[in-house]
């Protein structure tokens, strides 16, 4: 019997129908299998609130929906979000600091948490060309510490917004077309 596939969508976008959504709406319908969505903005993530707890054990003290991302039940998992002032909007780096658990066991407790491989996929939006450069390391940081890989060649850009609308720019949408077959694909 062969288990369910899961993709995890962490959207980092505060508007329910802007591009970002546009884009995660297209990629849903193609997507084969369990589909979780977290939002940065509506889901209950408080941020982390460095209370050490993590120190000892490698486990979050807090008690919210990052439990479906700490749980690590998922094949998949796509990063979507929004481009502002040249990085991830606010929320989507509070959420990141609850990555800290897995911090402080590579570099803490030096027991470095074994995560499941799976794959990885992006899809960043912005009003201008040019401002997902700045998002590169906090990308990288996000999909290391969930032990994801292939974003780098399975991303969707949709970087001029202001005069395209996400779900009218075609190159986006065959992207996203592509990552959809590749998160389907069972290799």
């Amino acid at each position: 019997m062969n288990k369910t596939r899961r993709t995890l969508i962490v959207n980092g976008s505060p508007r329910v129908n802007g591009n970002t959504a546009a884009l995660i709406r297209s990629l849903r319908e193609q997507l084969v299998g369990e589909v979780i969505e977290i939002s940065a903005f509506r889901s209950n993530i408080s941020p982390c609130v460095d209370c050490r707890c993590c120190w000892k054990d490698a486990r979050c003290a807090l008690d919210d929906d990052m439990r479906v991302i700490y749980d690590d039940d998922f094949d998949n998992v796509v990063l979507a979000s929004p481009v502002y002032y040249c990085t991830l909007p606010g929320q989507m780096l509070s959420l990141m600091s609850r990555f800290q658990p897995q911090h402080a066991a590579m570099f803490i407790l030096n027991k470095p948490i074994v995560l499941r491989k799976k794959k990885a996929g992006l899809i960043l939006t912005a009003g201008g060309k040019g401002n997902e450069n700045g998002t590169k390391h906090h990308i990288l940081v996000f999909f290391k510490m969930l032990g994801a890989v292939g974003y780098e060649e399975h991303s969707v850009m949709s970087l001029n917004t202001d005069t395209i609308p996400a779900e009218r720019d075609e190159t986006a949408m065959h992207e996203v077309r592509r990552l959809a077959e590749w998160l389907n694909d069972d290799e």
